[in-house]
């Protein structure tokens, strides 16, 4: 009895050696370094290309075109909220590592790598009131101007005349798209300078029709990456790569473009 009981321990022991031998390749093969963590990825309040849905999270068409592009390199992405001039100040530091700028942004220029592609083009307005066009610039003497809260509109025309105290134009923020036109019936100013696809997407969802305007600017768009990231140039290039491919089998989603830079400039328009 006391032999056939050491017998059987011996084989329960020889059986977890063998087990425990079987298992070591297996612990071998397991990665040494966690995922690599998310992108992250500011945007601000600019429909229909980045907004905060009623259910508190990140939408629009930017957001789906980063989220595709981070996909098709093998990221993740995380999308954090900021005001204008927050987002900026964020990219700066690295605390944000993706987002869209305008080309050749002069303020942010030191602190970027930018996207080897325009994906988009926008059109920055003077809106008004009533039937006559505002003659540029003189009709800006003396006048008050209604500019976005923590927007900066590099490349502008009208920046000079506004900095010009021999002018005497006086400009008030408005804190959103909504509330800058709501002054602008109010008659709190004179004129509007803001991009056109957020007042046309104001102009939809409210079924009021956009106040009138003149374009004074055309920019172009492009992905930057904040030069803080120890990552930023892969990331820039994994990007580019995944624009491109989509650029190539025509999947590039509705009102995007993959166009190769080559210094363009922005254009004025007279």
């Amino acid at each position: 009895m006391h032999h056939r009981r050491c017998a059987w321990l011996f084989a329960v022991f020889q059986c977890l050696a063998a087990l425990s031998c079987l298992a070591l390749p297996v612990a071998a093969q397991e990665p040494a370094s966690v995922a690599e963590p998310a992108i992250r990825a500011g945007y601000i309040e600019f429909p229909p290309y980045s907004y905060t849905d009623q259910n508190g999270q990140a939408a629009g068409d930017m957001i789906d075109l980063a989220r595709l592009l981070a996909q098709r390199s093998g990221h993740r992405v995380e999308f954090t909220h900021y005001p204008s001039f927050r987002l900026f100040k964020s990219l700066e530091s690295g605390q944000v590592e993706v987002w869209v700028a305008v080309l050749n942004h002069p303020v942010l220029m030191p602190h970027i790598v930018q996207s080897r592609y325009r994906i988009l083009r926008l059109k920055l307005n003077l809106y008004y009131l009533g039937k006559n066009a505002p003659q540029l610039p003189q009709d800006l003497r003396g006048s008050r101007l209604l500019l976005m809260q923590g927007f900066v509109y590099p490349n502008s025309p009208l920046t000079p005349f506004i900095e010009d105290p021999s002018y005497h134009i006086s400009t008030v923020q408005a804190p959103t798209h909504d509330a800058a036109v709501q002054m602008l019936h109010l008659q709190r100013a004179d004129y509007l300078l803001n991009y056109q696809a957020p007042m046309d997407q104001l102009a939809r969802a409210t079924a009021q029709p956009s106040p009138a305007f003149i374009t004074v600017l055309e920019q172009d768009f492009t992905f930057v990456f904040a030069k803080h990231s120890p990552r930023a140039q892969r990331l820039r290039d994994e990007f580019d790569r995944a624009l491109q491919q989509l650029k190539d089998t025509e999947q590039l989603p509705e009102g995007f473009k993959a166009v190769e830079l080559h210094h363009q400039p922005s254009t004025t328009v007279q």
